[in-house]
């Protein structure tokens, strides 16, 4: 995956999904310079620092992650 600078225009999204409890959970991730972002219709957006990680490998975390957060949230 190439990485854009801010300054250029920006990345196209990419599809990301999951499964976690026999459930599938899908949203599109970008790459903006050192930047990640994971945007869903529900659950909501994660950026976060690329670092060494491949792109699908953080974006299929992050994107848990606000499934973690969605369900967490519901249940208090």
């Amino acid at each position: 995956m190439t990485r854009f600078k801010s300054s250029e225009r920006p990345p196209a999204g990419r599809g990301v999904s999951i499964e976690l409890n026999g459930q599938a959970y899908e949203g599109t991730y970008t790459v903006d310079g050192p930047m990640l972002s994971v945007d869903t219709l529900t659950l909501g957006v994660r950026r976060e620092p690329l670092g060494d990680y491949e792109p699908v490998v953080l974006a299929r975390l992050l994107l848990a992650e606000l499934v973690y957060d969605s369900e967490r949230s519901y249940s208090r």
